[in-house]
């Protein structure tokens, strides 16, 4: 599944267990970000291919989620109610409202390690830090020295680089520092 929407697809093993191919059908409508679904496993499409020799049979390159990332959507508007459910009034009868964050999780790739793609060589980040990939999302909370919490320990977005958006479709790549 791409997005939630069944597609027939062909997956071949890539060059680590952690990534994937996926040969699409010509009518597949896909963008570097996707989030894929195979065999109960997130994925998120950070390559895809279109144009020329691809553009028959579209060809993304997947890397594995390892973690969920929280995000904050818009404030929803709910009625005020009191302990028994019964709904808050105000002076007048009329009913009071409260603002309501929601917060979800998204599927993100979490690295402690940065591998440039050339050559297959890997630098280890500094001491708690973190590179957090995800689809591009707009949210109040991806936003420099927002703080959240991974594997147990508290985080604060130290930078978000988004060179890899393209008309608001892509991957964004945040990089966290442990909070002490």
């Amino acid at each position: 599944m791409i997005e939630g929407k069944p597609v027939s697809a062909v997956v071949t093993q890539g060059k680590t267990s952690s990534d994937k191919s996926v040969l699409l059908q010509p009518d597949s409508i896909a963008t570097i970000g996707s989030v894929v679904e195979i065999n109960s496993n997130s994925y998120i499409m950070t390559d895809f291919k279109f144009e020329g020799i691809n553009e028959i049979y579209p060809t993304g390159t997947l890397k594995i989620c390892n973690s969920l990332f929280p995000i904050q959507t818009n404030e929803t508007r709910v009625l005020l109610r009191d302990e028994f459910g019964i709904v808050v009034t105000d002076e007048r009868g009329r009913p009071v409202y409260t603002t309501e964050i929601v917060a979800i999780t998204t599927p993100c790739i979490v690295q402690s390690r940065y591998s440039f793609t050339s050559s297959e060589k890997q630098i280890t980040l500094p001491d708690g830090r973190i590179e957090i990939v995800i689809k591009y999302t707009v949210s109040e909370n991806l936003r420099e020295g927002y703080e959240f919490e991974m594997y147990g320990e508290n985080y604060m977005i130290a930078n978000i680089d988004p060179t890899g958006v393209i008309d608001s479709k892509g991957i964004l790549v945040i990089s966290a520092e442990r909070k002490v």
